[in-house]
């Protein structure tokens, strides 16, 4: 499926968007690959245009990052979030139970991707 318009099914019509999401079968490499990389990347790139191209002001002066502590920056947050979605899914596989749902790691991954 075209990722733009898993995204927008999603949030416009999660409760028909779960049931496909969840029946498709799929291993974590490709949920990376396909779903969770490509998201994590867009936020990364906009921190380092932000504050490295753009920059960000105060009272008519404006702070940018240099170049590299910017590009640093991303590279360090694109990998943060790309962890982050990991560790997230291990929580909510923990908790499945508690809630009334099945513990399965590849569904916890696929509800935080």
């Amino acid at each position: 499926m075209d990722l733009v318009q898993r995204v927008k099914d999603i949030l416009l019509a999660p409760r028909q968007a779960r049931p496909a999401i969840e029946a498709e079968a799929t291993d974590t490499a490709s949920l990376y690959k396909n779903y969770i990389a490509i998201l994590a990347i867009i936020p990364a790139v906009a921190g380092f245009i932000g504050m490295s191209v753009v920059g960000f002001g105060m009272m008519g002066v404006t702070i940018r990052l240099p170049f590299v502590n910017g590009l640093a920056q991303m590279i360090t947050g694109y990998v943060l979030s790309l962890a982050m979605v990991f560790v997230v899914a291990l929580i909510v596989d923990a908790l499945a139970p508690g809630f009334g749902g099945q513990k399965s790691q590849i569904n916890a991954l696929k509800l935080v991707a």
